[in-house]
C-alpha cells in the first residue's frame, strides 16, 4: 500500500498553497515533523511532513528524496503550526520556520553534535548550565499558597499581583510541583536579555537541567539548547518569546511572565503574539499556564474578572514597602524658569540619593542623542532618505542614524530644504541624558543600558553585574530598565518622561503609560529603605499616570474599559491591519482602495455582519525602507470569517492582533 506524505516547502513560501502531496518510497520512514529533500520543479528543496495517509490524492505525485533519522517537530507541534497558520493567515511553512533554529531548518542537524570549533559560550548561558548552589527552602505565604492551588486546579490562571508580591517564587513553586510529577516546564519572559537574576533564582530553587533559548544566543548556541530541549535533556526552558514553539516533550507547566508586555509580540512574520501561542500550547498539550503580572493586559483581566479564565491575586509585597510616587507638572517648571529636561525635584532627589550611597534608575524610553534634527528657519526635520521617520542623532558614529532602516548620514552644516545653518538638534534621547547625568553629577557612576549599548551576547550581563555589584551609581536606559531587576540598593527612580508612550497612536497608549510607569516605579524599594520616585509628565491630571502613580490597577482597568467599549476596541473585538507595501505611492493607495472596497462587497455578498472596514489610510510610518504603506484595518469579532475576502500576493502582508 503506497503511502503518501502532505509537506509543507520551504521553496513555496511566497505561495499560498498550505501542502504538496508526495509519495513515501519503500525503505523511508516518515511521520509529521520530519524534514524531507523533495523535488519542486526543476529543483530539489526541503520541507516538512504534516500528515501522512494512505488515501490515493488522485493526480501525479513525485516521490520524498531523503528523510531525517528523526522527526525534528514533536506531534502537537505541528498541530499547534496549524492553529498559529489559521489564526495569523499565514502560510503553514513560517509558522513551521518559527519554531526551528536557523541551523537546525537549514541543515537538519546542526548543532546536535559538540563542536570542535566552538571557543566561547553567552556568559548567561554559562550560568544557565554551569555549577549552582541549592537555595535555602522558602516559606510561602498564605496568599502564595493560595495561588498556587488555583493554579493547580485550572487549565489557565492569570495571577495578579502587586509589584514584589513573590510571583516568582509562585511560579518556582507550582514548577516543583510539575517537575515531581515528571513534567517539563517553560518559563517565558519577554524581554529579548533574560535578567540574570531570574536564570540565578531558577537555577537555585529548581535543581533540574536547563535550557536556555533567546535570539542573543549565537547560532550555534541556539541550536545546541535546542536539541537539548528536543532529545528532553533540559526540563525546565527559560526563554524569550520565541521559546514558545520550543520542542518541549511532556510539557506540564507554562509560565509567561509579565503578561501583556508589548515585548511579546512579534514584529516580523509570522506576527504571532506569545500569549495567545502559549494558550494554544497548553491546549494541544495538556499543559497548565499561568500568566503572572502587576500590570496585566486590559483584555486578560476582563476575561479574568469575567470569569472566563481563573484568577489569582497577591494583594502584598513580601518584602520591602512601595515607594513614594510623585508626579511633577514640567509645565509648572516651565512656567518658574527652568527649560532643563529634569525637573528641580528630580536633580534633588538624585543627589540626595547619591549623598547616601544609594542607586537611581533613570527611565527614558528613546535612544541617541537628540530625538530629532531640525531647522530653525524652516521647520523642517532631517528625514531618512528610505523612511518617513527623522533621523535620530548618535554619537558612536558622530552622526545621524534610522532606527528603523540603518541609514545613517553625517550632522548636516546646513538645511537640506533652505541652506540655513541655523540647524540644531533638539529633544532627548538616552545618550543625551547620560551625557547631562555626568555633567550634573561628575562624581558618580553613571552606565547606560538600551539597545545600543546593549550590543553583542554579553553587553546586557556585563551591565547588569556592575550595576548590581555597586559598581555604578546611576543607570540611564530604555524599557530595558523597567521590569525583572531586583536591585536593593536602588532608592530612587525617574521617568524622565511619561508622557511619550501617552500621546502614541495606539489604542493601548493609556494601558502602555500605567504599565511603564508602574513597572518602573516598583525597582524602588525593594529592601524596605525610604525609596522615591519622581514621575515628569505634562498631564498629571490623566488616568493612567495618577493611577500607576497609587499603584491601583483596578482604578486604572475602570477608567480605562468605557473607553474601549465606546470605540469597539478589545477586548470588545478583534482586529486585523492588512498592509500593502509598493514603492510608487499612489499604487499602493489603489490597491489598498480596491481591497478595502472588495471586502466590504465580499462581507454584504456572504451576509457576514459584525465586520467593519476601515480605510485605507496610510500607515504610522507611511514610507519605510524606500517602501510605501497603505493599511486597511478590520474590526470585529471572529475575523477569520473574513480571511478567504483577504487580498493575496506580493506586497500584501497582515497583522492580526496588533498592539498598536
Amino acid at each position: 500500500m503506497t503511502l503518501y506524505a502532505e509537506v509543507a516547502v520551504e521553496a513555496a513560501r511566497g505561495i499560498a498553497r498550505e501542502s504538496y502531496t508526495y509519495s513515501v518510497p519503500e525503505g523511508i520512514d516518515v511521520v509529521p515533523g520530519h524534514r524531507v529533500t523533495v523535488p519542486f520543479g526543476r529543483r530539489s528543496t526541503y520541507g516538512f511532513v504534516v500528515s501522512v495517509g494512505t488515501e490515493d490524492p488522485g493526480v501525479e505525485t513525485k516521490p520524498i528524496a531523503t528523510a531525517g533519522s528523526e522527526p525534528l517537530l514533536l506531534p502537537h507541534q505541528v498541530e499547534l503550526a496549524r492553529l498559529v497558520a489559521d489564526h495569523y493567515w499565514l502560510p503553514l511553512i513560517e509558522c513551521i520556520r518559527a519554531m526551528l533554529p536557523p541551523r537546525v531548518r537549514g541543515t537538519g542537524s546542526a548543532g546536535s553534535g559538540a563542536s570542535s570549533r566552538q571557543r566561547r559560550h553567552t556568559r548567561l548561558l554559562e550560568l544557565a548550565t554551569g555549577p549552582f548552589a541549592p537555595a535555602e527552602p522558602v516559606t510561602l505565604t498564605a496568599e502564595q499558597r493560595a495561588a498556587i492551588d488555583v493554579i493547580g486546579a485550572n487549565p489557565v490562571t492569570l495571577l495578579h499581583g502587586v509589584i514584589a508580591s513573590g510571583k516568582t517564587e509562585v511560579y518556582l513553586a507550582a514548577a516543583e510541583r510539575a517537575l515531581a510529577e515528571g513534567l517539563r516546564v517553560l518559563l517565558l519572559v519577554p524581554e529579548i536579555s533574560l535578567t540574570p537574576q531570574l536564570v540565578q533564582r531558577v537555577r537555585a530553587r529548581l535543581n533540574a537541567p536547563v535550557a536556555l533559548l533567546q535570539s542573543q544566543l549565537t547560532e550555534l548556541e541556539r541550536a545546541q539548547q535546542w536539541w537539548r530541549t528536543r532529545r528532553g535533556e533540559a526540563q525546565v526552558v527559560l526563554g524569550s518569546r520565541s521559546a514558545v514553539f520550543a520542542p518541549i516533550p511532556r510539557l506540564g507547566l507554562i509560565c509567561l511572565d509579565e503578561e501583556g508586555s508589548a515585548a511579546y509580540k512579534q514584529d516580523r512574520t509570522p506576527r504571532y503574539e506569545t500569549g495567545w501561542v502559549a494558550r494554544r500550547l497548553a491546549s494541544v498539550t495538556g499543559a497548565r499556564l499561568v500568566m503572572g503580572s502587576a500590570t496585566p493586559s486590559v483584555s486578560t483581566y476582563h476575561e479574568a474578572a469575567a470569569g472566563e479564565i481563573a484568577m489569582a491575586t497577591l494583594t502584598k509585597r513580601v518584602r520591602g514597602r512601595n515607594a513614594d510616587v510623585e508626579l511633577v507638572d514640567m509645565r509648572d517648571e516651565a512656567a518658574e524658569g527652568n527649560r532643563q529636561p529634569l525637573s528641580r525635584r528630580l536633580v534633588e532627589a538624585v543627589t540626595q540619593t547619591l549623598d547616601n550611597e544609594e542607586q537611581t534608575i533613570l527611565y527614558l524610553n528613546r535612544r541617541g542623542l537628540a530625538t530629532y534634527v531640525m531647522c530653525r528657519d524652516c521647520g523642517k526635520s532631517v528625514q531618512c532618505l528610505g523612511c518617513s521617520v527623522a533621523l535620530v542623532q548618535h554619537s558612536e558614529i558622530d552622526g545621524l542614524v534610522c532606527h528603523y532602516c540603518g541609514y545613517a548620514r553625517q550632522m548636516p552644516a546646513v538645511c537640506d530644504h533652505c541652506g540655513s545653518r541655523n540647524i540644531r538638534a533638539l529633544g532627548m534621547g538616552t545618550q543625551r541624558l547620560e551625557g547631562m547625568v555626568k555633567k550634573l553629577w561628575p562624581q558618580a557612576r553613571v552606565l547606560r543600558l538600551d539597545s545600543d549599548a546593549a550590543r553583542g551576547p554579553d553587553s546586557y550581563f556585563r551591565i547588569w553585574e556592575e550595576f548590581s555589584e555597586r559598581r555604578a551609581d546611576i543607570l540611564v536606559g530604555t524599557q530595558l530598565v523597567t521590569r525583572g531587576l531586583d536591585l536593593p540598593a536602588v532608592t530612587c527612580v525617574g521617568v524622565v518622561d511619561a508622557d511619550l508612550p501617552l500621546h502614541f497612536p495606539d489604542y493601548r497608549s493609556a494601558e502602555n503609560t500605567f504599565s511603564l510607569v508602574a513597572q518602573v516605579a516598583g525597582r524602588a524599594g525593594r529592601d524596605g529603605r525610604a525609596s522615591r520616585v519622581i514621575v515628569q509628565t505634562s498631564n498629571p491630571e490623566h488616568y493612567s499616570l495618577r493611577c500607576a502613580a497609587s499603584g491601583d490597577y483596578q482604578g486604572f482597568y475602570a477608567a480605562e474599559l468605557p473607553a474601549r467599549k465606546a470605540f469597539v476596541f478589545p477586548p470588545f473585538a478583534e482586529l486585523a491591519v492588512l498592509t500593502r507595501t509598493d514603492r510608487d505611492d499612489a499604487h499602493a493607495a489603489a490597491s489598498a482602495r480596491e481591497a478595502a472596497e472588495s471586502i466590504a462587497a465580499g462581507l454584504l455578498k456572504d451576509g457576514v455582519d459584525g465586520i467593519r472596514v476601515m480605510g485605507p489610510s496610510p500607515a504610522f510610518i507611511h514610507r519605510l525602507r524606500g517602501e510605501y504603506r497603505w493599511q486597511v484595518t478590520l474590526k470585529g469579532d471572529r475575523l477569520e470569517r473574513a480571511r478567504h475576502l483577504a487580498p493575496r500576493g506580493k506586497g500584501w502582508s497582515y497583522d492580526i492582533d496588533p498592539v498598536n
